[in-house]
């Protein structure tokens, strides 16, 4: 398994270098839950360590992969609405999956384009889908654990984040990050720590209290 993998972080660096500067190209370990290696990684933000997308979760936990070799041309959006043409390539045995290639295409420069040609034109930009997507497979990219926490604490306070939190309230928000494998990423206690006004033992304490509780 570990030379299947070795294989294909050697292909990200060739793949990114040959699509160019605005293909991000990242390969996901599924036994790690997270990325491997990158390529163009400006595009997402994210970087080595870096934890599943919303789709590729999905992607596993519904066994898409049992079914294709492949998904082609769907949508995802980074944190800044940058839409991005994506295809993943999922590399597995009969009955196990190891890990996904993925390839984000940014179309920001193929949209100023089109809208460009479509107002000289006088034309209105209508609404486009791209082939092969779906509500379903649509992906949201998370950069870091800065971000993935300020996401969390949005979902659940709005635009009304408290200064300080309770216990209560930091298991709950802990638990929230735990569904999205935040804890793969290296420094993300810490991170947690800093933004919940509270010690890393605290995290850690917390964290032993939320696995007695499931």
């Amino acid at each position: 398994m570990d030379e299947i993998m070795d294989y294909y972080k050697r292909l990200v660096p060739f793949l990114g270098t040959a699509l160019g500067e605005h293909c991000e190209v990242a390969l996901l370990d599924c036994r790690l839950q997270k990325i491997v290696a990158i390529t163009n990684g400006h595009i997402s933000g994210r970087s080595i360590g870096a934890p599943m997308t919303d789709l590729a979760e999905r992607m596993i936990k519904n066994e898409e992969w049992k079914h294709r070799d492949f998904i082609a041309n769907y949508s995802g959006y980074t944190r800044d609405q940058k839409l991005l043409k994506s295809s993943t390539y999922f590399i597995k045995s009969r009955s196990t999956l190891f890990g996904m290639l993925c390839i984000n295409m940014d179309t920001t420069c193929f949209q100023l384009i089109s809208d460009t040609a479509l107002l000289l034109g006088g034309l209105v930009r209508g609404s486009a889908r791209l082939e092969g997507s779906s509500g379903s497979n649509s992906e949201t990219f998370q950069d870091n654990a800065a971000n993935t926490i300020n996401q969390v604490l949005h979902s659940l306070y709005k635009e009304k984040v408290p200064e300080h939190f309770t216990r209560d309230d930091r298991i709950l928000i802990l638990s929230m990050l735990q569904e999205k494998k935040l804890f793969l990423v290296k420094g993300a206690v810490h991170r947690i720590a800093e933004i919940l006004n509270c010690s890393v033992p605290t995290v850690y304490r917390e964290l032993a209290q939320l696995k007695e509780r499931q």
